[in-house]
């Protein structure tokens, strides 16, 4: 199986006082056992990095921990923009929100995410979820 996470679920697993930590660690250690595709969109891993990236040590922390993972980037490409833009105009949501949607919907991935707005629009999109 292949997944697409949110940035709320991998800064979860990054972060030890996050409250999804406990929950985001198990699912990337189920994935793992299970041999599944873990990716994020590169829109999403910014959300991600904002915090890190205010130090540089700190930066270069949270993406070793990202590579150790073994998380996929995924590009964005002009089908996904467009399809992310459809998204926005179509749902209470985030334009990062609309890209990890649609990012999940082109690389046919079950999206992983805590947001509940998020969780709603993907299942009206019939884009399965976690």
């Amino acid at each position: 199986m292949r997944y697409l996470i949110d940035a709320d679920v991998l800064i979860g697993a990054l972060d030890r006082n996050d409250a999804h930590h406990a929950r985001s660690r198990q699912w990337l250690s189920d994935w793992r056992a299970h041999q599944d595709a873990v990716a994020i969109s590169a829109i999403n891993l910014s959300e991600v990095l904002v915090a890190p990236a205010a130090h540089a040590r700190t930066l270069t922390i949270a993406r070793e921990a990202i590579a150790a993972l073994e998380i996929e980037v995924q590009l964005p490409n002009e089908a996904i923009a467009i399809d992310a833009a459809r998204l926005r105009g179509r749902h209470p949501i985030s334009l990062p929100d609309a890209y990890c949607l649609a990012t999940a919907r082109h690389t046919k991935s079950t999206l992983a995410s805590y947001d509940q707005m998020v969780l709603r629009a993907a299942t009206a999109q019939a884009i399965p979820t976690a």
